[in-house]
């Protein structure tokens, strides 16, 4: 049985993140930009593809 009841802490919006926390962000945000990078070059050459078979056709 419990008698008393452990109230829970608001968890504090304005606190300043971590190491680990900005670290984990950075890692993201340039996996991220890699992403786009990437996906553009998969439409790029996707559209190359499609002028050269219009062409040949």
């Amino acid at each position: 049985m419990r008698l008393f009841r452990r109230t829970e802490r608001p968890v504090r919006a304005s606190r300043k993140p971590s190491r680990g926390e900005r670290r984990a962000a950075e890692r993201t945000a340039q996996a991220e930009a890699t992403l786009a990078q990437t996906e553009q070059q998969i439409h790029d050459l996707a559209d190359e593809v499609r002028r050269d078979l219009k062409g040949s056709a």
